[in-house]
């Protein structure tokens, strides 16, 4: 009986997965309040980690939909349905269910059939709870600087102050994700999402350590190899690194270079004009400045501006009286690709020795830490 109840299970497993075509890979999805949604699109990841389209299809009458595609190994690919989109992982012999609620605040959606599929949806109810508490944050300033124009300045940088509070669990139970799931494209999403927050400064080399072992796991990724790739631009900049050199002009044509102020600590802030949030901060700044100047520490602008009249009045409106310089190229400035500036505002704090010692500190937490080493 053991032996023929052996044979019949066997025979069992074999039927199973022969079912399953091992050339493509099939998701399934059931959505809900899909609304005047029909179409569903399937988009995979160029080498570049741009998500391209690949393939569509409708959803039915019971707002269910099926596409297949080919993937010989696991490759990040997105479904988007209407304005929502969804992540997943899929590579052939896999089939996949997705199940997800237009309508979810959270944009929560849920993944089964594959063991990364199970850890995407793990790692999503992180992300989504994040998600929601930095939505009601965000609303609930915004109805505060509705009614309160006034004192738009400081409501925004109180809210910068709460959004910092909220990101530091999150980042943490981010970076615990990776750690305990190295092996996974899933840890990859979560490292990405990590490296696309404002402040990371305190995690920033547990993500390059990450991509050395990610690159490793997964030599044939183009997207991996893209990341890596940019780790490692990040590698030169990050805290505990020399900063690199800096020469460019002031606004009066004079060239300077960051190696002028070795022996001072410095703030090095990357700004423009034409940015928003670095116009928002600057009154700090120019707080902070007066408040420290006279304990060995200074200011150096780094202006990625291109037009140098709305430069040099940004400077005198905000009243930022240290030195400045700009090399007027906008996001090409050699500078700017040098410290992997990809949005600003972004500051660098530079000890006596010429190390960076703090990066992307802003409102409060940089008035804490200024009081604190100098």
């Amino acid at each position: 009986m053991r032996r023929i109840l052996l044979v019949v299970l066997c025979f069992g497993i074999f039927v199973f997965n022969a079912c399953k075509n091992k050339d493509e890979f099939v998701i399934k999805g059931i959505v809900e309040n899909a609304g005047d949604a029909k179409k569903v699109y399937l988009l995979s990841a160029d080498q570049t980690g741009q998500m391209v389209p690949v393939d569509s299809t409708f959803l039915d009458e019971d707002q269910k939909f099926v596409i297949k595609a080919k993937s010989l190994s696991p490759e990040f690919y997105q479904i988007q349905i209407g304005q929502r989109s969804y992540i997943l992982i899929a590579e052939n012999g896999n089939e996949i269910q997705l199940k997800a609620n237009l309508t979810d605040p959270g944009s929560n959606y849920e993944l089964t059939g594959s063991e990364e599929s199970d850890k995407l949806t793990a790692y999503n109810k992180i992300t989504s709870a994040y998600s929601m508490q930095t939505g009601m944050l965000a609303e609930k300033y915004s109805r505060m600087i509705t009614k309160d124009q006034n004192n738009k300045d400081a409501i925004i940088a109180e809210f910068n102050q709460k959004s910092g509070e909220i990101s530091k669990p999150f980042l943490e139970k981010s970076i615990q994700f990776i750690k305990d799931n190295k092996k996974s494209l899933t840890a990859f999403f979560a490292a990405n999402i990590v490296m696309g927050m404002q402040d990371i400064s305190g995690y920033e080399n547990d993500i390059i350590a990450y991509s050395k072992e990610a690159v490793a796991s997964y030599p044939n990724n183009k997207t991996i190899a893209f990341f890596a790739k940019q780790m490692e631009i990040a590698a030169k900049v990050a805290i505990g690194q020399p900063a690199p050199e800096i020469i460019a002009l002031t606004p009066a044509g004079k060239s300077l270079k960051l190696s002028d102020y070795k022996g001072k600590y410095v703030l090095l802030d990357f700004w423009a004009s034409w940015c928003a949030p670095c116009r928002q901060e600057n009154p700090n700044i120019v707080k902070l400045y007066n408040l420290f100047k006279n304990k060995n520490f200074t200011v150096l602008g780094f202006s990625l501006d291109d037009n140098k009249d709305n430069w040099i009045k940004a400077i005198t409106d905000d009243n930022l009286t240290w030195d400045h310089v700009s090399e007027l190229k906008q996001w090409d400035a050699p500078t700017a690709q040098l410290y992997n500036i990809s949005a600003i505002p972004a500051s660098f704090i530079i000890n006596p020795e010429g190390i960076i010692i703090a990066k992307n500190l802003r409102g409060e937490a940089l008035n804490e830490f200024l009081k604190k080493n100098l």
